[in-house]
């Protein structure tokens, strides 16, 4: 099995129109759109609440990792504390409310420490549009998703599941990359300490509210899979999908110590 680079990092959202308008403000693009997807039955353990159909949204911009919204037709109240965006932008945007590092699942150690790893000075907003609590640093050449925090109850199991997915660490920074000559392959994660917070929710559903979930583009599956699947410690389903007029085999994986991890590979 080999890593490709990144589709997408989920995002999801109770009204996809004005969550894309929002996110244009940062230089992203719709790249395909499916208002009315098959929610494959294999997702209903990951689910809270599953339904037969779902709409999905593809983004890209030239400064960011690719997104995708989803409205499952529900969004659980709590955030999803397994991925945590960062974005870039030159200015903050208007309507963003600044809140302070104590509303992250984070210890205030952490939060010191992700200024060092990120070079910059950080701020925590919230998108009321986007319903979503993010962390932001200025750049002034680029706009979009920067990286995501990987908060985690044990960051080395964590770095072990990047590693076999063909993550690599800065020794420098503490960031973990997946590099892509092509530029919307490339990812970037960054594994910390979680600190329980009543407002986020620890490997969370599909469903949740913020980014539950990394896709990453995949090729050559069935028995290779499973060292893979084996290193990343958890359950896993597949199934195959039509999407944006492609045939793909999805897998998903429910790993220990991360986000929900969707391989995506085309069928050729």
């Amino acid at each position: 099995m080999l890593i490709l680079g990144l589709s997408h990092i989920a995002l999801n959202t109770p009204d996809i129109e004005r969550s894309t308008s929002r996110l244009a403000m940062l230089g992203y693009t719709m790249r395909f759109d499916e208002p009315d997807l098959e929610n494959h039955p294999t997702k209903f353990a990951l689910l809270e609440r599953y339904q037969r159909r779902h709409h999905i949204r593809s983004l890209g911009a030239p400064g960011g990792m690719t997104v995708e919204l989803l409205d499952h037709g529900h969004t659980g109240g709590m955030q999803s504390a397994d991925l945590i965006p960062v974005f870039q932008s030159p200015e903050p945007l208007a309507g963003w409310q600044t809140l302070s590092p104590d509303c992250l699942p984070l210890t205030q150690e952490a939060w010191k420490r992700l200024e060092v790893m990120l070079n910059a000075p950080l701020k925590v907003f919230r998108d009321p549009e986007l319903m979503l609590i993010f962390v932001w640093f200025s750049a002034s050449e680029a706009s979009g998703l920067f990286a995501c925090l990987m908060p985690s109850l044990d960051v080395d199991a964590s770095k072990e599941i990047l590693s076999s997915l063909r993550f690599r660490p800065d020794a420098a920074s503490g960031l973990w990359s997946l590099l892509s000559p092509i530029p919307a392959l490339q990812a970037r994660l960054v594994p910390i300490e979680y600190c329980d917070h009543p407002n986020w929710i620890l490997r969370s559903p599909l469903d949740a509210a913020g980014s539950p979930c990394i896709a990453l583009v995949a090729r050559g599956s069935g028995h290779p899979h499973l060292p893979m699947l084996s290193a990343l410690g958890g359950h896993s389903e597949s199934f195959a999908l039509m999407v944006n007029n492609r045939s793909l085999k999805i897998t998903l994986v429910r790993s220990e110590h991360g986000p929900v991890i969707e391989l995506v590979e085309p069928i050729t």
